[in-house]
């Protein structure tokens, strides 16, 4: 009985002692159970419309290379995940690997991706003095089936870009801005979704915050640090799409006899492009709602032209408008709270929350990327836990129905499914939540009188 008794307290204290450190054994031994487990659901058949694509583009880009790949597929994404098919695409050529071998290889690169942000979230917690903690939510991340469906079984990637935008904040956190910069860079180069967290870029100027500590000195620096941050962009975006760029219909336009001119025409469309593949790219689906289980699906947006009026606007409309709301009290509340590390993360969750429950043309993987930082979330806040909980619920229960319709060969939910409404409804209720627990924060609190 008085063993018992001990084993118990024992037991308590690991999961209550936040601050204690961690092992290096347990650390090594839940890192193997973790990789040996993604390991083995990644055998787990992809979602086969998008790995069929991924893997027409893996060995294109084996055996001809950038040159052509836009031009001869359709292609939605962004190209820097073109160079991980690339790589996968030589590997299977070189060892002459078959199709399923040739999916789990594509599959690894975001479990890769989901590990490094289980560490980094570790990382953070360590960082913050609650070093148990955060390996507890670093493993918990890891093995979340909103997380390992998206990747794992569907093949999906998005867990890579939200990796990036996390260490973009790390990053900012540590007062390492460039860093910051290029992970930004290449999160939007892997996903143009990820420029939605650009309210964060308020982080680059938090040493002017403070007014009566600003220096002329502090200016200059500041306008140095973002020039220098400008070439860094574009340095990545020159590196990223080069191999990969061809001449537009716009610079067929612009073109011209003059070398200056044909020079200006040329760079007008090389920056062009990525903008236009992405512009291009959301049109392809220009619905309310494409299977994301949100607001529109609650309002029957599924799956209609979000032209369409709904009361006196189009959905559109009134997505681009309750979004915009949305940034207005994230920026609101950064602004406020420019010294909080928790504050980053959590605006970062609400914003990508917003867009997906708010945005038309949302398809059913684009509020991953809430989780990873809902979940550093809990590191200040432990209920947050219940949030995480239901957002992560949320988010399988959308791939998981979707996934299971496609092998019954339906691509598109009818409106009002019974399974997707009260999944929406859970999402909106928690992001209303969430706007909810910031305007009480950016709101003065009332003083009571003694």
């Amino acid at each position: 009985m008085g063993n018992t008794k001990k084993k118990n307290a024992k037991k308590r204290s690991w999961f209550s002692e936040v601050e204690k450190p961690v092992s290096q054994n347990v650390l090594i031994i839940a890192g193997a159970a973790i990789i040996l487990i993604r390991l083995l659901l990644t055998l787990i058949p992809s979602y086969r419309v998008d790995m069929g694509g991924y893997r027409a583009w893996s060995l294109y880009l084996a055996e001809k290379g950038p040159k052509g790949l836009y031009e001869t597929f359709h292609i939605v994404y962004a190209p820097a995940y073109m160079y991980l098919l690339w790589i996968t695409g030589i590997i299977v050529k070189t060892f002459s690997l078959n199709a399923a071998a040739h999916a789990y290889l594509i599959k690894l690169w975001a479990v890769a991706s989901e590990l490094i942000g289980g560490y980094l979230i570790y990382k953070i917690g360590k960082k913050y003095g609650k070093e148990r903690l955060g390996f507890i939510l670093g493993v918990v991340y890891a093995l979340n089936p909103g997380v390992f469906f998206n990747s794992s079984i569907w093949g999906q990637f998005d867990s890579i870009p939200a990796t990036l935008l996390v260490g973009m904040i790390y990053a900012f956190s540590k007062n390492r801005k460039m860093t910051a910069v290029v992970l930004y860079s290449f999160a939007i180069l892997t996903k143009p979704q990820s420029a939605l967290l650009t309210p964060l870029g308020i982080l680059f100027f938090k040493d002017l915050f403070d007014f009566s500590k600003i220096t002329k000195e502090k200016i200059i620096k500041s306008i140095k640090d973002t020039l220098v941050a400008i070439c860094i962009g574009l340095s990545c975006y020159f590196i990223v799409i080069n191999p990969f760029y061809y001449h537009m219909e716009l610079y067929e336009q612009m073109k011209s006899t003059s070398v200056v001119k044909d020079f200006i025409a040329e760079t007008v469309d090389y920056f062009c492009w990525m903008p236009n593949l992405y512009l291009t790219s959301v049109q392809d689906y220009p619905y309310a709602t494409a299977n994301a289980f949100n607001l529109w699906t609650l309002l029957g947006g599924q799956p209609i032209m979000d032209s369409n009026i709904f009361f006196i606007l189009s959905y559109n409309a009134w997505g681009t408008i309750l979004f915009l709301i949305s940034i207005v009290i994230a920026f609101v509340y950064l602004l406020k709270n420019r010294k909080s590390d928790f504050a980053m993360y959590f605006s970062a969750f609400f914003i990508m929350a917003s867009a997906f429950t708010f945005m038309t043309k949302m398809h059913e993987r684009y509020l991953l990327p809430a989780i990873i930082f809902l979940t550093i979330s809990v590191l200040w806040k432990k209920w947050m836990a219940i949030p995480l909980a239901v957002l992560s619920i949320c988010v399988t229960a959308n791939h998981w129905y979707i996934y299971y319709l496609s092998w019954k060969d339906v691509v598109w939910l009818g409106n009002y499914d019974p399974v997707a409404m009260p999944f929406a409804f859970l999402t909106v209720l928690l992001v209303v939540f969430s706007g909810g627990f910031i305007i009480k924060d950016i709101l003065p609190s009332k003083k009571v009188k003694g």
